[in-house]
């Protein structure tokens, strides 16, 4: 899926512009994830059965540390693939947001495996943290010994300007 990351040095352009895309699981968080980066994205959202769905993108700008982050979600759903390859398209920098009150899926393990396996910089996000039956230990675990596990909550805002300072470290030294 991973077939033209973003160069090596070209997040420090005459922009510092980054391409940062989260992907995950079906309702683990990603849409709520990007409006902790900003309360107003851009988001292809559609009513389902379930509440809403993403079914292309959602996408927030946001300045920080003197970079001009784009981060985009992705839809959860694996019949969405294509979308993700467009999506992830001369990415910078993943993130896997992970559900931590049911732990990682295959879906989940396998794209970590992949941007791993690519070198490409990315940290898995333990996501719903605030919740009862949260299990960071659980996430780190199935990580399968991924030391870059961030416990947070996309509902409260807890941990994200962390992650977002590790992912600006990470393609900076990239």
């Amino acid at each position: 899926m991973f077939e033209n990351i973003g160069r090596r040095g070209s997040a420090l352009d005459n922009d510092h512009r980054i391409k940062i895309v989260a992907f995950g699981s079906y309702h683990s968080g990603k849409t709520s994830f990007i409006r902790c980066i900003n309360p107003d994205p851009i988001s292809t959202e559609v009513r389902s059965g379930n509440g809403s769905t993403t079914v292309a993108f959602d996408l927030a700008v946001r300045e920080h540390r003197g970079f001009k982050l784009y981060v985009y979600g992705t839809p959860g759903q694996e019949r969405f693939d294509v979308a993700r390859e467009v999506v992830s398209f001369g990415l910078h920098a993943g993130v896997v947001v992970v559900d931590s009150t049911r732990g990682m899926t295959d879906f989940e393990k396998g794209i970590l495996a992949e941007m791993r396996a690519r070198g490409i910089p990315c940290v898995v996000l333990a996501n719903k943290q605030d919740m009862p039956g949260a299990s960071l230990d659980k996430v780190k675990s199935e990580a399968n010994g991924f030391g870059e596990v961030y416990p947070i909550s996309a509902r409260t805002g807890q941990g994200i300007d962390a992650v977002l300072d590790r992912l600006v470290d990470l393609i900076r030294t990239n």
